[in-house]
């Protein structure tokens, strides 16, 4: 097994269960089959909005926040930063999930941004699209004129109120979601939750 493939087994195997999520609050998936066509002109969409904020004239900085707030409306950040902080938020104050709930977004679409930069203005093909449950993964391929094809993989979920969200981009085989989630247990377990969200306002905001 590659580690592309590797990686989207391992999502399979650690996706929270929609009655969690229902639950938790979080909009869950609906129960029709996947509309897989749709999924690749969303993550087609969202491609093509995101080259868009990231090569405009604008300043660096501008285009950053372009960036993020495209990123804001194709992500399902809920989703997401749930997954992301785990059983953790259990245990939560009020006070500490509201610092976490307002650096979660930026901090995530900042990490996304690092991510997309090697494949910006790089032309799109889309490798494969199929059903994963209740998702869709688009598999995409951005040629380089010098370097192996960057391979993006998108996870599209269409949730309950009708829209449709990326739960994860995995680009080269890495999902940073599942990294991240990973990373923060192992942070919280050695320094406390406290010093997670320091770190992820600090790192959203640099």
């Amino acid at each position: 097994m590659n580690r592309l493939a590797a990686a989207l087994a391992a999502i399979a195997l650690v996706a929270v269960p929609a009655p969690v999520l229902a639950q938790a609050g979080t909009p869950a998936a609906t129960t029709a089959a996947p509309d897989i066509d749709a999924a690749v002109a969303f993550a087609k969409q969202l491609t093509a909005n995101a080259t868009t904020a990231l090569t405009s004239s604008k300043p660096k900085a501008e285009q950053l926040a372009d960036f993020q707030l495209v990123l804001g409306e194709g992500l399902a950040l809920d989703v997401i930063g749930k997954f992301m902080i785990g059983e953790t938020r259990k245990t939560m104050t009020p006070a500490q999930l509201a610092r976490y709930d307002a650096a979660f977004p930026p901090y995530l679409t900042k990490l996304y941004a690092d991510q997309f930069a090697p494949i910006v203005g790089r032309p799109l093909e889309v490798v494969d699209a199929k059903a994963l449950g209740r998702d869709v993964i688009v598999r995409t391929r951005f040629n380089r004129k010098e370097g192996a094809p960057i391979n993006v993989d998108w996870r599209v979920r269409t949730l309950k109120d009708g829209e449709r969200k990326a739960v994860d981009i995995i680009v080269s085989g890495v999902s940073i979601m599942l990294v991240k989630r990973e990373e923060f247990s192992a942070f919280i377990a050695q320094n406390g939750v406290d010093a997670l969200l320091d770190r992820i306002e600090k790192q959203g905001s640099s």
